[in-house]
C-alpha cells in the first residue's frame, strides 16, 4: 500500500500521455503540422491524410477509448490507494490539450506519476514525451519507463485472442501475426529493448494458447530510410504463398483503437487479403478492456512503491 491510515491524505496526480488524435477533418492539418516539427503537409498530402480519415469515419477511436480507459484507471486507483486522493488527467503530444501545458497545472500535487500509453517504452522511445515535463520535474515526480511485463497486459490480450480464435472454423490454417508500430534504422541508436519486450509478450500469449503458427511484423513505417523488417505486407503476402486460408492480426503493439489499426490494418491489410484469396481476421483492441486497466494501474503502483 503506499501510504497508511495515520496519515495526512495526500493528493496524487496520475498524468496519462499519448499521442492523441485529430477530433475532426479540421485537426487533421494542426495535428501533422505537429509531428513534422513545424512543416505543414502539402496540399496533396494533406488530402491524402483526411481521405483516410473519411474511410474511417472521419476520426479515430483514440480520444474516445483512452479517455475511457483514463476514467477506469482513477477508479481503480483509488480503491488501490484509500487513504490518497487520486486524480487522472490525459494530455497529447500533437494535439490539445499539450503536455507542457497540462504540466504546468500539476504543481499542487503531493506526488505526481507520469504514464505513457506504450507499455513497451524504452529511454529513447520516451524522451520526446518526458521533454516538455522537464521544466516541472522535481523529486516529486515518478515516471512510469516501462510496463510490458504486467501479467494482466498479457492476460488482456490472451483472453481476446482466445476469444477470436473460437471464431475460426475448425478447418482453418490461420498465420497469426502479432505487430507494432515500425521504428527507423539509424546509426547509433538501439531499439532492442523495444523489440524484446514485444516478442516477450508475444512468445507469453503464443505459448499460453499454443499458437502452431505465429510472427511479429512491423507496420505503419514512414516513406524515408530504413525501417524495422519484416513488414506486415511481406508477412500477408507470404501467408498467401504459404497457403494459410486466414491471417488474424494482433496489434499488441498498440492500446486501443486508432488509424494504425482501423486504416493501416482495417483498410489496407483487408484489401491485400481480399487479393490474395485470404479471410482477414483481427483480434478486437483494449479499448473498454477492464484487465488492461488493472494493467495500467499496476504500472502506476509500482512506480508509487519504488524508493527514489
Amino acid at each position: 500500500m503506499y501510504m497508511t491510515e495515520d496519515k495526512e491524505i495526500q493528493q496524487v496526480c496520475v498524468l496519462v500521455l499519448d499521442y492523441g488524435s485529430p477530433r475532426s477533418l479540421e485537426d487533421v492539418k494542426t495535428y501533422y503540422t505537429r509531428i513534422r516539427r513545424g512543416h505543414g503537409p502539402s496540399d496533396e498530402e494533406l488530402q491524402g491524410l483526411r481521405h483516410k480519415y473519411e474511410r474511417i469515419g472521419g476520426q479515430s477511436q483514440l480520444m474516445e477509448s483512452t479517455a475511457w480507459q483514463v476514467e477506469r484507471l482513477q477508479e481503480e486507483l483509488q480503491n488501490e490507494l484509500p487513504f490518497a486522493k487520486v486524480t487522472v488527467v490525459q494530455a497529447h503530444k500533437y494535439i490539445e490539450p499539450l503536455i507542457g501545458d497540462v504540466a504546468k497545472e500539476l504543481g499542487h500535487y503531493d506526488t505526481v506519476v507520469v504514464l505513457m500509453m506504450n507499455p513497451y517504452g524504452t529511454d529513447i522511445l520516451n524522451a520526446s514525451y518526458l521533454e516538455p515535463l522537464k521544466p516541472f520535474m522535481n523529486d516529486r515526480w515518478k515516471v512510469v519507463q516501462h510496463w510490458a511485463d504486467v501479467p494482466t497486459l498479457v492476460q488482456s490480450w490472451t483472453d481476446r485472442v482466445q476469444k477470436t480464435m473460437r471464431t475460426l472454423p475448425i478447418t482453418a490454417k490461420p498465420l497469426y501475426v502479432f505487430t507494432a508500430h515500425s521504428v527507423p534504422l539509424m546509426q547509433g541508436i538501439s531499439y532492442d529493448g523495444y523489440v524484446h519486450s514485444l516478442q516477450r509478450v508475444m512468445q507469453s500469449i503464443a505459448d499460453q494458447l499454443v499458437l502452431p503458427n505465429a510472427t511479429l511484423a512491423w507496420q505503419s513505417a514512414g516513406t524515408r530510410g530504413e525501417w524495422l523488417t519484416p513488414t506486415v505486407e511481406t508477412v500477408t503476402e507470404q501467408a498467401g504463398a504459404e497457403g494459410h486460408s486466414h491471417v488474424v492480426y494482433m496489434p499488441i503493439g498498440f492500446t486501443c483503437t486508432h488509424m494504425e489499426v482501423s486504416y493501416d490494418l482495417d483498410v489496407e491489410r483487408r484489401e491485400q487479403c481480399d487479393h490474395l484469396g485470404i479471410s482477414y481476421v483481427r483480434v478486437p483492441m483494449p479499448d473498454r478492456d477492464t484487465l488492461f486497466v488493472k494493467a495500467m494501474a499496476h504500472g502506476v503502483l509500482t512506480a508509487l512503491l519504488k524508493e527514489g
